[in-house]
C-alpha cells in the first residue's frame, strides 16, 4: 500500500516588485513634486508588477509504506515546499496530495517545540499532537532521552539548548514515537557525525517496521547511505525518480553541465589555474606533466570497464635527494569519496634526473561512472613530506557497453558501489 501519493501537485506564490521611475524632464520632476505637497495618492514615481512564481509544478510521485526517499536538488528546486505541503503546513494551489497515517516533522532548528517548556514537557506535548496517550509516551520516555544524550537538561527549558541539543531532542521524539511518516529535512547536518550515523540507522529500524521516511539532503553520501530511492527536483519540476544511486549521479552531472567544456581532463600542466596545489618542500622536484591512458596507450578521458587503463606521472629531481621520492595517487568517485591510494612497490629514484612513472590500473578496478585523481610525490621520512600536490588534476570516466559484463548475469541496471573488483569464487555439491 502507498502511504504518500502525489497527484499533478503545483504551488505557487505572488512575488510583488517595484521599482522607481526616473523623470525624465523637469516638468516630470516639478509636476511629481507638485503630486506629493498635494497628497496626491495617485503618484507615477513607483512603478509596481506582480509575478507568479511557481514553487512547484506539475510533481507525481508514490511512496510505498516502508521506504526511505530522499529529494534532492540545488537551491530553489522546490524540495522545502513539498515537504511543508506532505507536512500539512500549507495547502498546494494545484493537485491532490493523499497521506496515510500521522506524520511528524522535523524540518528546522526551531520548530516543534515550545521554547518557555522544557524537554520533558515538549517530549509529551509532542506525542499528544501526535495522538497518543500519555501512558504510551512514557513508555517510550527514557529511549527518546537516552538517544538524544540531552539527560542532564531534559528539565531546563529549551529555549536554552544549543541548536545541537535541540536537533538531537527533536529528532528523538521524532523517531520514537513511532509515526507512520518520518520526515527530515536538512536539519539533522546540525548533529555531529556519530549522532548522524545513529539517526541513518534509527531510520532503517523505522521502515524495517513499516514505517515511511522522506530524507532532504545536500549531502550526496548522506543521502546514499541512508535512502533507497530518490526524487530529484530541479526548478520546482520533477526530473527523476529511481534508485537513489542514479538519481545522485543524474543531479551531481547536472551541476556539471552548468559549467563550459568536456567534464574529462585526461591531461594535466602544472600551469593549470583550476587545480588546487600544495608543497612543503620548495625547489627539489618539478611536476612536468600527468595522463590518463586507455589500452591503447592513448590520451583519453573515456575509458572501457572491460580494459586495462594507466595514469602517468613526468617529473623532475632537480637535485640529489637524501630520502626517496615516493610518486602516489589518490582516486576519489564524483561525490568526494576517496576510493583508494596507490603508491609504487619498488623503491623511487633520489638521483637528479627526469623520471616517468606509470601506475597500471586492471580491468573492472573501478565501477562505471566519474573518478578524478590527485597526484602527488612524496619523501615519507621527512615531518612535511610533501614535495607537490595537485588536487583533482585528472578527471575520467569509465563506461560499460550494454552486457559487456558477464557477471551481470542478465541484470541491466546500473550496479551500486565504485568497484568492480573481480573475484573467485567456486561451486561444489553438498
Amino acid at each position: 500500500m502507498n502511504s504518500i501519493e502525489v497527484e499533478n501537485l503545483s504551488k505557487s506564490y505572488i512575488i510583488s516588485h517595484q521599482a522607481k521611475r526616473r523623470a525624465r524632464t523637469l516638468r516630470d520632476v516639478l509636476s511629481s513634486q507638485f503630486r506629493r505637497k498635494n497628497d496626491t495618492f495617485e503618484s507615477t514615481d513607483n512603478i509596481s508588477s506582480k509575478e507568479t512564481f511557481w514553487a512547484l509544478k506539475d510533481i507525481s510521485f508514490s511512496v510505498r509504506e516502508g521506504e526511505r526517499i530522499a529529494i534532492i536538488g540545488g537551491n530553489g528546486a522546490g524540495k522545502s515546499t513539498l515537504l511543508k505541503i506532505l507536512s500539512r503546513i500549507t495547502e498546494p494551489t494545484e493537485g491532490k496530495v493523499t497521506i496515510r497515517g500521522n506524520v511528524s516533522s522535523l524540518l528546522e532548528v526551531g520548530t516543534g517545540f515550545h521554547p518557555e517548556l522544557t524537554g520533558r514537557e515538549n517530549i509529551f506535548l509532542n506525542g499528544a499532537i501526535l495522538g497518543m496517550r500519555r501512558s504510551e509516551i512514557a513508555v517510550k520516555f527514557d529511549q527518546i532521552v537516552q538517544f538524544s544524550g540531552v539527560e542532564k537538561f531534559i528539565d531546563t527549558p529549551v529555549k536554552h539548548y544549543s541548536s545541537g541539543m535541540y536537533v538531537r531532542l527533536a529528532f528523538s521524539v521524532s523517531a520514537w514515537l513511532n509515526p507512520d511518516i518520518l520526515i527530515v529535512d536538512e536539519v539533522l547536518s546540525v548533529g555531529d557525525q556519530a549522532f548522524q550515523r545513529r539517526c541513518a540507522e534509527r531510520m532503517k529500524e523505522l521502515t524495517g517496521a513499516g514505517r515511511t521516511v522522506l530524507f532532504v539532503s545536500h549531502s550526496m553520501p548522506a543521502v546514499k547511505a541512508m535512502c533507497e530511492k530518490a526524487l530529484f527536483l530541479e526548478k520546482g519540476r520533477a526530473v527523476s525518480f529511481q534508485s537513489v544511486e542514479e538519481a545522485a549521479t543524474q543531479y551531481l552531472r547536472s551541476l556539471d553541465a552548468e559549467g563550459s567544456g568536456s567534464w574529462c581532463k585526461p591531461q594535466f600542466v602544472p600551469s593549470d589555474l583550476e587545480v588546487v596545489s600544495h608543497c612543503d618542500i620548495q625547489g627539489k622536484i618539478r611536476c612536468h606533466h600527468a595522463e590518463v591512458r586507455n589500452a591503447r596507450n592513448e590520451t583519453a578521458g573515456i575509458l572501457q570497464i572491460e580494459e586495462p587503463f594507466a595514469i602517468t606521472i613526468t617529473y623532475e629531481i632537480l637535485e640529489k635527494l637524501e630520502h626517496s621520492a615516493v610518486p602516489n595517487i589518490h582516486f576519489y568517485d564524483e561525490f568526494g569519496a576517496r576510493f583508494f591510494i596507490s603508491l609504487p612497490k619498488e623503491a623511487c629514484p633520489n638521483e637528479p634526473g627526469v623520471f616517468f612513472a606509470r601506475c597500471e590500473i586492471p580491468r573492472y578496478l573501478f565501477n562505471n561512472g566519474r573518478y578524478n585523481a590527485t597526484i602527488a610525490i612524496s619523501s615519507y621520512a621527512l615531518e612535511f613530506p610533501l614535495h607537490f600536490a595537485y588536487e583533482n588534476a585528472l578527471r575520467f570516466e569509465v563506461v560499460e557497453n550494454s552486457l559487456v559484463d558477464s557477471r551481470r548475469h542478465g541484470w541491466r541496471g546500473a550496479l551500486p558501489g565504485i568497484s568492480r573488483h573481480r573475484l573467485d569464487w567456486s561451486y561444489k555439491e553438498r
